[in-house]
């Protein structure tokens, strides 16, 4: 059994056995069919009330004249195929982008002078 010295083996021992008997229940319960058919009645459902609030909320958007995230989505694409467009442009043309340098903030304690 345990050693009668360790006054937590007795509680340690108790909990092993709960969790043998815990996961034998749970693996008896995950095998019979009914369970199988009533996650996927849950995981059904979540989709379902997934799909109805995305239309919800689409046509909440939409009553407000607000882009959906499927628009701004579409948008950040173009504006992507445009930046790249935009850069085969100036390679072929030859001109370096302008990148603006940002200035570093001091490390003192002193506020930046004006």
């Amino acid at each position: 059994m345990s050693n009668p010295t360790d006054p937590g083996a007795f509680f340690r021992d108790m909990l092993g056995q709960w969790e043998k008997m815990a996961n034998s229940f749970g693996n008896d319960t995950m095998r019979r069919e009914e369970f199988a058919r009533g996650m996927q009645g849950a995981t059904a459902a979540t989709l379902q009330m997934q799909a109805g609030f995305k239309d919800a909320m689409e046509k909440a958007l939409a009553a407000a004249n607000l882009p959906t995230r499927t628009d701004v989505e579409a948008l950040a694409k173009r504006v992507d195929a445009m930046e790249a467009t935009l850069a085969r442009i100036e390679a072929a043309v030859g001109a370096k982008p302008d990148v603006p340098k940002k200035p570093k903030p001091s490390r003192g304690r002193k506020p930046p002078a004006e």
